[in-house]
């Protein structure tokens, strides 16, 4: 098996929260093995910035899962979205 790369909108609970604080939330809940490999902000509405999150992990059964509830379980995080999920061929800078 190899690795994936995981891109992911994540929305804050409140407008108010700093993505750099939204994505320092997530990584310290995120299991072993899975690691933020880039982050970016994108304007929703009204003042509301989504996190855009690149997470490599190990390619297995229940990994996806293990991802999606370790982001839910950030208490800044209100909801995620799964933008998509490619394997990991070459190493990224």
């Amino acid at each position: 098996m190899g690795s994936l790369l995981v891109r992911m909108k994540v929305f804050p609970n409140d407008a108010e929260i700093k993505s750099s604080d939204l994505v320092e939330s997530v990584k310290s809940k995120l299991p072993a093995g899975m690691v933020i490999k880039r982050s970016s902000e994108e304007p929703v509405a009204f003042g509301l910035i989504a996190t855009i999150l690149d997470v490599q992990m190990e390619e297995k059964d229940g990994s996806m899962d293990a991802l999606e509830e370790a982001v839910k379980s950030s208490v800044l995080v209100s909801q995620l979205d799964v933008i998509g999920v490619s394997r990991v061929s070459a190493s990224l800078k």
